[in-house]
């Protein structure tokens, strides 16, 4: 089983941030989840909400602020007392300094189509940049996202993310010609896991916190759980983190 940071790690650094990748990396972890969104001058920056107010010490929405603006903001507003200042980064400087990067999940939000297909060309131009094709999934609870993925870059893996009470997510998962099902940890269970192998399906859960938890299912026989915990989870699980 893989262990993949959530947004870094979320509760033991800042997320989506420089520094919150740095920890990850010092842990030995290689495998990330983190989210995307379009700023205001079209590039793709890594954060998850729409607006700045939660993470950062400025307001606003994320499309009201240029790459260059959302990089000089503090965004470790969630964990007060993080010893230095980390900025919104962009994806494409999160990937410049991952050489070591072995699997990255890329979420797509929800947002209007016209911004759904900017940020799809922008992440097939960074994925065959820094040669992601075998590592990178391009994750989405929004299926017009799946669609556009499929219709700008069949070959590049697809991951359904299934809400806690999302309908038939396998079928969903079919339907947009997926790789991965992404899915809330209480609907985990043997029966859904084994369904979605027989159709060959990878299965990556969310969001894993405690040991318990994660070894019930390590036992159920998920591929992947995403924590945003990684140190926690490392000294008592067998994972593969490198």
């Amino acid at each position: 089983m893989i262990l993949i940071g959530h947004r870094g790690a979320r509760k033991e650094a800042p997320e989506n941030t420089p520094a919150g990748f740095r920890h990850l990396r010092q842990l030995g972890i290689n495998h990330v989840e983190l989210d995307v969104r379009l700023s205001k001058d079209n590039q793709l920056v890594v954060l998850h909400d729409t607006t700045v107010n939660r993470t950062t010490n400025h307001k606003g929405n994320v499309l009201d602020f240029t790459a260059a603006e959302l990089a000089e903001m503090d965004a470790s507003l969630p964990l007060p007392h993080w010893p230095e200042t980390t900025g919104i980064p962009t994806l494409e400087s999160v990937l410049a300094e991952w050489p070591d990067l072995k699997s990255i999940q890329l979420e797509v939000k929800t947002a209007a189509n016209d911004i759904l297909l900017k940020i799809g060309h922008g992440l097939l131009g960074l994925i065959q940049r820094h040669q992601l094709q075998h590592r990178a999934i391009i994750t989405s609870a929004d299926q017009n996202m799946l669609s556009i993925m499929h219709r700008l870059a069949p070959r590049i893996r697809r991951g359904f993310v299934a809400e806690r009470f999302t309908r038939d997510p396998v079928d969903v998962c079919l339907n947009h010609h997926c790789s991965h099902l992404v899915i809330n940890h209480h609907r985990c269970t043997p029966e859904m896991i084994d369904s979605a192998h027989v159709v060959g399906l990878e299965v990556s859960t969310w969001t894993v916190n405690e040991v318990n938890i994660a070894r019930r299912l390590q036992n159920y026989g998920v591929d992947s759980i995403i924590t945003d915990v990684p140190s926690t989870l490392l000294k008592h699980l067998h994972v593969e983190a490198q």
